[in-house]
């Protein structure tokens, strides 16, 4: 049993979605914004919305694990590119993808992604060669 009222509960769904719109959702319900700061130092409140954001980025990342290795091709295949700027741009995404996200990276790692020709791979370092800092 939840300790929110019933109107708590509404302004929270309003609030996730309106894309986080709090002025407007405040005055749809007619919120004042001293109530508003009330019920934000209410521990069950704020415990519900950090709940209903944990489930947000859960599904985020979903979506993207789930898209992450057409990503991952679709990258190598502008590495390939005529467009020099595109290819280099499509090789820095690959090297920040490896440096910055591993937990995408290992998700890449275990979807099967088109093999890297050597045409490919010495456009890679060309296209690393020709970036100046």
């Amino acid at each position: 049993m939840s300790a929110l009222t019933k109107k708590q509960l509404t302004v929270i769904d309003d609030l996730f979605n309106s894309a986080g719109d709090e002025s407007t959702v405040l005055q749809k319900h007619k919120i004042s914004r001293k109530l508003w700061n009330d019920w934000l130092s209410v521990k069950d409140f704020t415990d519900e919305i950090a709940a209903r954001m944990e489930a947000a980025k859960r599904r985020s990342r979903i979506i993207l694990s789930q898209h992450a290795p057409f990503a991952a091709a679709k990258l190598v295949e502008l590495c390939q590119s005529e467009n020099q700027e595109t290819s280099r741009k499509a090789v820095l995404d690959i090297l920040n993808l490896q440096t910055n996200q591993p937990e995408i990276l290992s998700q890449i790692s275990n979807s099967p992604l088109p093999s890297l020709d050597a045409k490919t791979a010495s456009k890679l370092l060309a296209a690393l060669a020709d970036d100046k800092p």
